[in-house]
């Protein structure tokens, strides 16, 4: 069967989409939102009770900053695409607040209705994830750190988003304890992501190879994102 083409920009602008909308439908169904979320989330919802000045998407880039510069470390080198990557994790950081906006009409109060919103934050992650693994486009620093530690230590990369996940999960347990003494902003959602974001995102990923051949619409702009 021949393949269609998916344009790896296209893939880039559809990754950032859909990994801020899942986090946003993962907060409006309040079982927990991801792993990767979580920490910044549950700082976020402790600041907020002191000040509404510093967004989500704001703790986000900087946190993300922060991840970059520790890959960087690890691998012992810096690559221009990191600088993109931190471009990257600021529009990440706008998308997260514009999805949170434009999800909060939705009324989440039954069960049922809870548990369909989380469901969809989980696919669209998931979904997202996948997508930014085939854009050529430096991504966020939380995937910028899974794709460059499983290129430098030869591992797969979709084991090592898994113990990237669960590593995160962690930590947020961590600053619950310590902020709120319970947990505010994680719960069984959290848990339940943990255990299923990896293998979803690795059906995505092969039903997308299988379906599209990816090709940038711009072949020297790719060349210079791979310096």
């Amino acid at each position: 069967m021949k393949k269609s083409v998916f344009y790896k920009e296209v893939a880039y602008v559809l990754a950032i989409l859909f990994i801020a909308l899942g986090v946003a439908l993962a907060a409006k169904a309040g079982f927990g939102v991801s792993m990767i979320a979580a920490p910044m989330y549950t700082f976020h919802l402790w600041l907020a009770q002191y000040t509404e000045l510093i967004t989500l998407g704001t703790l986000e880039y900087i946190f993300q900053g922060i991840i970059i510069l520790s890959i960087a470390f690890i691998v012992r080198h810096f690559k221009i695409s990191y600088l993109f990557s931190f471009a990257t994790s600021v529009f990440s950081g706008l998308a997260i607040d514009f999805m949170f906006w434009l999800v909060s009409p939705l009324v989440a109060e039954t069960l049922f209705v809870r548990i369909v919103v989380f469901a969809a934050s989980i696919l669209t992650c998931a979904f997202g994830v996948s997508c930014i693994f085939h854009a050529y486009v430096s991504p966020a620093g939380n995937e910028l750190f899974v794709k460059e530690f499983a290129v430098h230590f030869e591992k797969d990369i979709h084991k090592v988003k898994t113990i990237y996940d669960i590593t995160f999960l962690v930590i947020s347990v961590a600053l619950n304890l310590l902020l709120f003494r319970g947990f505010v902003g994680i719960g069984i959602g959290t848990v339940i992501t943990a255990v299923l974001n990896g293998p979803i995102i690795s059906v995505f990923a092969h039903a997308l190879e299988k379906r599209f051949e990816f090709k940038a619409a711009f072949p020297k702009l790719e060349e210079y994102f791979e310096k």
